[in-house]
């Protein structure tokens, strides 16, 4: 019985210990993020807010897409309403992400 029982607290410590790590990347990354617009205004300046609860949005002039999100590894996964994923990579407070419609754009952090 004491065998059991020990078994289990160590299985529910691991759980615990994986998901505090893994939510303690996702509140880091929570914040407003924007594109770097060049100089020849030849590409749109895109906004994105990843909020602590998982949700986020992104913005671009006046259209507005929500989604949720989480990480899983080094990546970002933003999973649309219509049930498609977008895969991005994180790199520090630099977001790498290929949108649909305005293609690969990089997001810096400027907001906790």
């Amino acid at each position: 019985m004491v065998r059991a029982t020990s078994s289990l607290f160590m299985k529910v410590l691991i759980f615990s210990l994986l998901l505090t790590l893994s939510c303690e990347k996702e509140s880091r990354l929570a914040g407003k993020y924007a594109t770097v617009n060049d100089m020849t205004q030849r590409t749109a300046v895109v906004n994105l807010e990843l909020m602590a609860n998982g949700q986020g949005a992104w913005s671009i002039e006046e259209d507005n897409v929500s989604f949720k999100w989480e990480t899983r590894g080094e990546e970002i996964w933003l999973h649309t309403k219509s049930g498609g994923v977008i895969v991005g990579t994180i790199n520090g407070d630099i977001l790498t992400v290929n949108l649909p419609v305005v293609g690969v754009h990089r997001f810096n952090k400027v907001k906790k």
